[in-house]
């Protein structure tokens, strides 16, 4: 059949569409180039593990040294220069046993010793630290004369009980590889708080009840999990799931050594039935889930304070294998893409993950494909509107804006966008729209020139491309260009007699602003005719006051009949028949009945959440599963969908730290160079599948209007009461959603079965 080629093809477009953002993920991380323009590299590093010493004095750091002897200029000083990142620059000193003392300027009370000796990757070095309060009596601080363990970037943390000393001898006994002698890197001497004290101990003796290797199980996705911890067992042996034809599925899974494990890989093979039937090897995807730095977040990966720092998993990865270091934890997101003709049945299959040494790990799937279809993104009435920042992406790579590389860079960029439902294209007729609100400030895709007789004229070229690349890559519903209404006024011309730019503020009410909107306003829906895309266009406007947007609609109206507006913000009853498309903040909850007044009309509504409210939201460190409740919240209130900035206002390097100064971290971008898709975005995309199914599940046991079928619509209807901004600051989004979701499973296979006989 036509439709089931054609679901075939969606299928193979969306392997095609991940085989090329790895493809692309590898070769910008590698540095590689574009038609000849140099890709910036970004280095491919993790937040440092979590210390319990961090934001503690370093008593020894700048202390006076005695040591041994030291080979060449590897001084002694050099053990407390305050650095342990680089290897090379450490205190040496041939013919062990040789010894390095810290001598304080006066007794320290100390319970904790932080010792980093060279390493190679094999290098293990046989040690032990005593402690003095006179430089004549000492006692042993650590004892670590069998120490088989090669030395690593992460360092040895010793604790011991606490107690007052003026020198701390460190005897390098020997190492693994014999004619070396002794070296540090750094030593580092600290008081930990006792409650601190009793946190490592405790995260310590989780670690050591742990057997060395690889160990693995499934876990949560509502969850995530810590780097440094002992992951909960809070999944099951057996991921058991159930998913629509054309479904995308996700779980997690979560990776943990005590010992360390090296170059793990994970593999998937198909999935079959006992009849035969497969799901395709490539449509089950696992990747490791890489952890970025956060706000609201405890250094140990805990939910903190708003001003506390610290690691959490967000990203999945482009990358093949990864290494984890000993006392470690490691997310893997696991992504079965169901094909849309696939037989229901029960297809049962399973993962891998395997390290160099060691058994392979086998994770075992169960999962029940029903009956019904699942529109391909595109056709899906969930209207997603997530704002674009191409600037951005250039930026970050180190390529001129539009060039060859760019467009390039940008077409995978958008693809991921597209098959997560998008409809609209973000243009901007304006630099600078937001002000100085991002890291990098949009340009414009329209160049506005001033000629010197002072007319005005405009140059389409980017705005065209961006557009027909947008279309391209399956984004085709709607245009949005902002904005009549910049922030702040301002806005941005080139002057051609000078050749300079000029930036006057015009209010909408002014001369200027009518003289020189009027003129572009009528080349602009002129050239949009030209292109046939004058009836998907909006004139975008953001968050301001109604008096401004009065004056511009006006205007709009008066020099371009039937160009549409789009505003998000907040309900404003003297604009209420003059908005085409309006999307309304979370909070204050707008009336119902408006909602369901305008969607009747045909004029689409939606709502949106950006810098916050602080729950529910799609931030770097919100619960996971408030990125899915946002689409159940959509079908509850009657919205069209959902609106965010933004997809990918980046950050100077989003894969390492996604905080921002004026915003809560992730808010400005949902996914990350590569591209690389997010747990957050990923959650996001199943709220609006979900939105979906409950839009088809309704139409079906609707038309039937049986008593069994009606009772079932009562309860999708106590169960969306739920989804209420009031009962969200209260209830965790996971506990609501994964109700929902098992409603909606159970409701799934009633409307797949047959309905009454008339």
């Amino acid at each position: 059949m036509p439709q089931a080629q054609n679901q075939v093809s969606t299928t193979s477009a969306r392997l095609v569409l991940w085989a090329s953002r790895s493809l692309l993920a590898a070769s910008l991380t590698a540095g590689s180039s574009l038609a000849g323009a140099e890709i910036r590299m970004h280095p491919i590093d993790e937040p440092e593990p979590f210390s319990a010493l961090d934001g503690l004095e370093n008593f020894f750091r700048g202390s006076k040294v005695a040591v041994s002897g030291h080979w060449s200029d590897r001084v002694g000083t050099l053990a407390v220069d305050g650095r342990h990142d680089q290897p090379g620059e450490h205190w040496g000193c041939e013919g062990a046993p040789v010894h390095l003392t810290v001598e304080l300027p006066q007794p320290r009370m100390l319970n904790t010793i932080r010792l980093w000796t060279f390493w190679n990757g094999k290098r293990a070095y046989q040690y032990v630290v005593e402690g003095s309060a006179d430089g004549v009596a000492w006692s042993m601080l650590a004892d670590r004369r069998r120490n088989a363990s090669p030395a690593n970037a992460e360092g040895d943390t010793l604790s011991f009980p606490a107690a007052e000393f003026r020198c701390v001898r460190t005897t390098i006994l020997g190492n693994s590889e014999s004619g070396t002698g002794g070296h540090i890197v750094e030593i580092e001497g600290y008081h930990v708080p006792p409650e601190l004290s009793e946190l490592l101990a405790a995260r310590d003796k989780a670690w050591k009840m742990v057997p060395p290797g690889l160990h693995g199980a499934f876990a949560s996705k509502d969850n995530r999990y810590a780097r440094e911890t002992v992951p909960a067992k809070d999944g099951q042996a057996t991921w058991s799931a159930a998913a629509w034809r054309g479904e995308r599925v996700a779980t997690q899974l979560v990776l943990w050594t005590s010992s360390g494990a090296q170059n793990v890989r994970l593999g998937a093979g198909r999935l079959g039935t006992a009849t035969g039937q497969e799901i395709p090897a490539g449509c089950v995807r696992p990747q490791f889930v890489r952890y970025v730095l956060s706000d609201h977040v405890a250094g140990d990966g805990t939910p903190g304070s708003p001003g506390s720092c610290g690691p959490v998993a967000d990203v999945l990865d482009t990358r093949e294998r990864l290494s984890l270091p000993a006392g470690t934890a490691r997310p893997v997101w696991l992504t079965i893409d169901v094909p849309a003709d696939s037989a229901p049945g029960r297809y049962t299959g399973h993962v891998l993950a395997a390290a160099d040494t060691g058994p392979p790990l086998r994770f075992p799937i169960e999962l029940e494909v029903l009956p019904l279809v699942l529109p391909q993104p595109d056709k899906w009435a969930f209207r997603l509107d997530i704002w674009q920042d191409p600037w951005s992406v250039a930026q970050y790579h180190g390529v001129a804006p539009w060039s060859e590389a760019h467009w390039k860079i940008l077409e995978p960029h958008l693809r991921l966008l597209a098959d997560t439902g998008q409809k609209f294209i973000t243009t901007y007729c304006i630099a600078e729209a937001w002000g100085e609100s991002t890291y990098i400030n949009n340009g414009t895709m329209i160049q506005w020139t001033r000629k010197s007789d002072g007319r005005f004229v405009f140059d389409y070229t980017r705005f065209d491309q961006y557009v027909e690349l947008a279309r391209k890559c399956g984004i085709t519903d709607a245009i949005t260009c902002y904005t009549m209404l910049p922030w702040g006024h301002r806005h941005c011309y080139l002057d051609e007699s000078t050749g300079n730019c000029v930036w006057p503020v015009w209010k909408p009410d002014s001369p200027e602003y009518k003289a020189a909107w009027t003129v572009f306003l009528k080349d602009f829906a002129a050239h949009l005719q030209q292109r046939g895309w004058f009836d998907r266009t909006y004139i975008g406007i953001n968050e301001s006051p109604w008096e401004d947007g009065r004056h511009s609609i006006d205007l709009l109206k008066a020099a371009a009949p039937g160009l549409k507006v789009t505003w998000a913000g907040r309900y404003h009853e003297q604009l209420k028949d003059d908005i085409d498309d309006w999307c309304f903040f979370i909070t204050p909850q707008v009336d119902e009945a408006i909602i369901a007044g305008r969607v009747k009309e045909g004029r689409p509504t939606t709502f949106y959440v950006c810098c916050g409210p602080s729950q529910p939201n799609t931030f770097t460190y919100s619960p996971p599963a408030e990125a899915a409740w946002l689409g159940w919240h959509a079908a509850a209130r009657g919205y069209s969908g959902f609106l965010r900035w933004a997809y990918d206002s980046w950050v100077e390097n989003p894969l390492y730290d996604t905080r921002y100064v004026r915003w809560p971290a992730g808010d400005c971008f949902m996914i990350y160079p590569g591209p690389r898709s997010s747990i957050r975005f990923e959650r996001m995309r199943e709220g609006i599948a979900d939105y979906e199914k409950v839009r088809i599940v309704r139409r079906v046991l609707g038309d039937r209007g049986d008593g069994k079928s009606t009772g079932s619509l009562k309860r999708l209807d106590e169960m969306l009461a739920r989804f209420t901004y009031d009962a969200a600051q209260t209830t965790p989004a996971a506990e609501v959603v994964r109700d929902a979701q098992r409603l909606l499973v159970d409701l799934s296979r009633q409307a797949a079965q047959p309905g009454p006989s008339p």
